[in-house]
């Protein structure tokens, strides 16, 4: 059950290395983007998306700065009745390379605890390993492409969670790894590729958006594990300021429907997330299914 939710849980960031492929006929929205107009291409473009690393140095940043956290997590039974819930607010200190957490408040509700003290879910467990570290941790700014001590699947979910149409993961579950690699030639028939314009926080961004066709069959909607993903990007220096995640996954052994939108703004020109949202469902073989939402409010960033 761990290796496949990993998959989903972790979004702690992973360089993109993309494959080259064919891309599709892409949708103009309104918008133009030409050398003479822009100074790069639509190729260039889905070349930018392709191998972002913007959106990882974020989370990249929200290890490495102190700030302060809040986060609430909701559990919920098969009637989407609530029967448990945790909230977290404090501190993520960061000094010499070192960063650990200091809680000011914990308050929890319901089924979250089992009487020794661990977690009676998992999603509780996962999103408190990734935001909310129990021991001292190593942070640094530097983008690592090799990856040796690190756990396969903790390093698939990194990929999946930054790297928009990577199939560098080593997960074959159902063919996972393929569903993955959204502009692959073999996966360009699901997918409406969108290329249009938006205002986020004041600035001027571009939108990608990739989505499954609308026209799809439900047979075919199960090849496509990536429903949808939206992503701003910064016309001044192409960071990404928001990002949005559906993914629908179903196996005989794992079934998963969740979304996960992350905001991003800057802080004295640094580029940091604000707030990362999760609400999802998942339900693996001879485990009791799983569902949640988890909000996290991320102020007060220190980055001097």
């Amino acid at each position: 059950m761990r290796k496949l939710t990993y998959i989903f849980f972790f979004l702690l960031s992973f360089p993109l290395f993309s494959q080259d492929t064919l891309m599709p006929y892409i949708l103009l929205d309104d918008v133009i983007i030409s050398e003479s107009n822009n100074g790069f291409s639509v190729e260039d473009f889905i070349g930018y998306v392709k191998n972002d690393t913007t959106f990882y140095m974020a989370f990249k940043h929200l290890r490495y700065y102190q700030h302060d956290y809040d986060g609430e997590l909701n559990i919920y039974n098969k009637k989407n009745k609530k029967i448990g819930s945790l909230n977290k607010s404090g501190v993520h200190y960061v000094k010499d390379n070192k960063a650990w957490v200091v809680n000011n408040k914990i308050k929890h509700d319901g089924k979250i605890f089992k009487r020794n003290g661990k977690y009676h879910y998992y999603t509780a467990e996962a999103f408190d390993k990734i935001f909310f570290p129990k021991d001292t941790i190593n942070v640094s700014l530097k983008i690592r492409k090799k990856y040796s001590q690190e756990d396969q699947n903790v390093r698939d979910a990194k990929t999946i969670g930054f790297s928009v149409g990577s199939n560098e993961t080593q997960q074959s579950k159902g063919g996972l790894n393929k569903k993955l690699a959204i502009f692959d030639i073999n996966m360009q028939q699901y997918y409406d590729y969108i290329i249009s314009d938006t205002i986020y926080n004041n600035k001027l961004c571009y939108v990608f958006t990739v989505s499954v066709k609308k026209d799809l069959s439900q047979k075919d909607k199960k090849n496509a594990l990536i429903r949808k993903i939206v992503s701003f990007f910064d016309k001044e220096n192409f960071n990404v300021l928001y990002r949005e995640y559906k993914f629908v996954y179903n196996h005989l052994v794992f079934d998963v429907d969740m979304n996960v939108i992350v905001n991003i703004d800057y802080v004295d020109d640094k580029h940091l997330p604000t707030s990362i949202y999760y609400n999802g469902y998942w339900n693996v073989l001879f485990f009791k299914p799983e569902r949640a939402n988890f909000n996290l409010k991320l102020s007060n960033y220190k980055v001097l």
